[in-house]
């Protein structure tokens, strides 16, 4: 099965944070940003996502870091 779409939150606690991120689709390239929860990708058309940017927004962006872990097919 693939990965077709992701929707990410960022939240803390008296802090101002937020996160926006763009993913590359299959045949369609790159798609606009989406930010704090939005569908980035697509649903039901059976095209993976092929790659992903992840930036943090707000005041308080810079005392946080973003960390994933991906799975790559064979």
């Amino acid at each position: 099965m693939r990965l077709e779409a992701i929707e990410l939150n960022a939240s803390a606690s008296n802090y101002d944070i937020g996160v926006r991120y763009q993913t590359h689709v299959e045949n369609q390239g790159w798609h606009d940003f989406a930010e704090n929860g939005a569908l980035s990708g697509t649903e039901g058309e059976s095209l993976r996502l092929e790659a992903i940017k992840i930036e943090l927004l707000g005041v308080d962006a810079n005392l946080f870091d973003v960390y994933y872990q991906v799975h790559v097919e064979n």
